[in-house]
């Protein structure tokens, strides 16, 4: 059973379709996967409500762990020791590839990729700001209430916010909004609204800038390193590196 060592960084681009694809390989090819998050990775994560996901593809035996930040750089050293036959960096962030770009090594995911380099451990990166064939980047936006479509007075009691688990809808200055600092993507505000004001996962076009798709392209030429522009490219890249 191979081993896989995977960081997830704080870009809202794909991971919801990433944690799916982590699940898969855990429970189709039976991989051992070991889950780095930076701090920002584990806090995206749970805005998009997919930390119960990641938690259990990391969990159950040896090379299974769940590790955040700081926490993961007590085991980097396992690249070194040739433990991991992969590293898989998605998504990654622009401030994730300009690190590896450039050589620093201060974070969960620099520091992990910069012992694979060293240790000629073959890295796959999906970076968050690759642009498509018309020059921008589709992602999605967390929960939030469109205020055009949201009537708290007239409503009088907010049926969104009586069954959020977690207390993240309230009151500001008359408006209902969701606190992103306590949601957990779970969803269960979309279905009571009565106007349909939750809005969750919606695609929104980006223009990415200029620099964040100069260092996509200088990492993609760095060795070892292979860089994909999609969740399905990632998929087959993993699949045959590992010869699954």
């Amino acid at each position: 059973m191979a081993s896989v060592a995977w960081c997830v960084t704080g870009g809202g681009l794909g991971i919801r379709s990433t944690a799916e694809l982590l699940r898969r390989f855990r429970e189709v090819y039976k991989l051992n996967i070991t889950l780095f998050l930076t701090r920002w990775g584990f806090e995206v994560a749970r805005i998009f409500g997919v930390l119960s996901v990641l938690r259990g593809v990391a969990s159950g035996g040896y090379y299974q762990e769940f590790l955040v930040e700081e926490q993961g750089m007590y085991y980097i050293g396992r690249l070194n020791m040739g433990r991991y036959k992969l590293l898989v960096i998605a998504p990654a962030t622009a401030n994730s590839v300009a690190k590896m770009v450039l050589g620093i090594a201060d974070s969960i995911a620099s520091a992990l990729y910069s012992q694979a380099v060293k240790s000629g451990t073959p890295v796959v990166v999906l970076p968050t700001d690759a642009p498509g064939d018309d020059g921008f980047i589709e992602t999605e936006t967390p929960c939030y209430i469109d205020r055009a479509l949201c009537s708290y007075t007239d409503c009088g009691v907010c049926l969104a916010s009586g069954v959020c688990p977690v207390n993240a809808i309230t009151s500001v200055d008359g408006f209902v909004r969701i606190d992103l600092s306590r949601c957990i993507g779970c969803e269960r505000c979309v279905s009571v609204c009565p106007r349909g004001a939750v809005r969750c996962w919606e695609r929104v076009r980006l223009l990415p800038r200029e620099v964040d798709v100069e260092n996509i392209e200088r990492l993609g030429r760095m060795p070892g390193t292979h860089v994909v522009r999609s969740v399905s490219e990632l998929e087959e890249v993993v699949k045959k590196l590992l010869n699954l």
